[in-house]
């Protein structure tokens, strides 16, 4: 039995914030029925309905989908019965826009006074931006994030993936507050409404710039190294092959070992020096690295202990040792695709295991199944439903 076992989410987001939330919910045990917009409204984009793009297999594991017109009352009826059964209702509009649906807090509340609302939204229901739009590169930049990357002659460096804001200030502030609301709905008996902004969560979480300049006024700026650090103990090199290795000696004595290893142990000393010295020890560092391959330099680091890795591409990320022995990616078989490789659940737990992962839904795939046990529909009334464009 996974831990969320028994819960009931409903999910109307489109985005990674919420789908994302709610698939590890899903690997939780919870039972998360995500609604969607029939294809035939002709409103939504190739990336929201095609059942086969990346984006839509990676965001969907073990959930179940309905296609719903939520413009027609019907289609209103059909997602009120699920709310009423539900714990969790997630949604990601800007702010109005659900309650315009009819799907907005108040309105569900009344029906279900036990639900515990989300609504992700880039800067949450009340700022002066409220009405604006807000992506990831939106959210990097506006936390200063973005502004501290990469180095000075160059423009800030957009980090494409993981989309660091999306994860960060939104899923992960997401499931934390709902499994605290649920939490407090033991001891309350009442679901409550959460507001999440994804800004104020980057902000939050952007904790060792924002804090240092708080403190003592330092400012996070772009580097004088091409690399994007200014510190030679935490940086990037490259190799004889071609390839990087990444390095971060942050301990005194992991930077002592590094410097014996290369046998500049005169460097030992200036492990914080200023940023002269600093460029001296890349300039000088960057001569020795590339004198050996890689491998014999990540083996030599293991043997020092020295803290290093590979800067891998996405390809040598998968068949990486460590990826291939924790078994990080699983092989499903899907309807559309065939076998289908999926990123594995990293959660672990001893007594309540996660759920193995399940290919995604089609898209809505499980609409007569749903409208036969949630509202006792017949085969004709649902084929009436199709007809009319309430479902798909």
């Amino acid at each position: 039995m996974g831990p969320l076992e028994g819960i009931k989410v409903v999910d109307l987001s489109r985005n990674s914030p919420g789908r994302y939330t709610t698939m590890i919910m899903a690997d939780f045990g919870a039972e998360v029925v995500t609604v969607e917009t029939p294809r035939t409204t002709g409103t939504q984009s190739f990336m929201f309905t095609d059942d086969t793009w990346f984006r839509y297999v990676g965001m969907n594991c073990n959930k179940k989908s309905v296609a719903v017109n939520l413009k027609q009352d019907k289609g209103k009826e059909i997602v009120y019965r699920l709310i009423d059964k539900a714990d969790v209702f997630i949604e990601g509009f800007r702010p109005g826009a659900a309650a315009r649906l009819g799907m907005g807090y108040e309105t569900l509340r009344q029906r279900n006074p036990r639900l515990i609302y989300c609504a992700i939204t880039g800067y949450g229901q009340d700022s002066p931006y409220v009405n604006r739009g807000a992506h990831d590169i939106n959210v990097v930049a506006l936390t200063g994030i973005l502004g501290a990357t990469g180095s000075k002659d160059r423009p800030p460096i957009h980090i494409i993936s993981p989309q660091i804001a999306d994860m960060a200030g939104g899923n992960i502030q997401a499931i934390s507050s709902i499994l605290a609301a649920l939490y407090a709905r033991e001891k309350t008996g009442k679901g409550q409404f959460i507001d999440i902004s994804i800004t104020d969560g980057m902000f939050f979480m952007n904790w060792v710039m924002n804090l240092r300049y708080l403190i003592n006024g330092f400012i996070a700026e772009r580097s004088e190294l091409p690399t994007g650090s200014d510190q030679a103990w935490l940086n990037v090199y490259k190799t004889k092959d071609g390839s990087y290795i990444a390095l971060s000696c942050l301990e005194p004595h992991a930077w002592a070992n590094l410097c014996k290893l290369v046998g500049r142990e005169d460097f030992v000393p200036h492990h914080f020096s200023e940023m002269a010295k600093q460029k001296e020890i890349y300039d000088t560092f960057c001569n020795i690295f590339a004198a050996k391959g890689r491998a014999e330099w990540l083996k030599l680091f293991d043997e020092a202990d020295v803290a290093g890795a590979p800067v891998n591409t996405v390809k040598e990320t998968l068949a990486d040792p460590h990826v291939v022995y924790k078994g990080l990616v699983v092989e499903v078989d899907h309807p559309k695709l065939g076998k289908v490789k999926l990123l594995k659940s990293p959660f672990r737990f001893s007594d309540t295991p996660v759920k193995p992962r399940q290919r995604p839904p089609l898209y809505g795939e499980n609409t007569e199944e749903i409208l036969k046990s949630v509202m006792g529909l017949k085969k004709k009334d649902i084929a009436a439903l199709r007809k009319e464009g309430i479902i798909e």
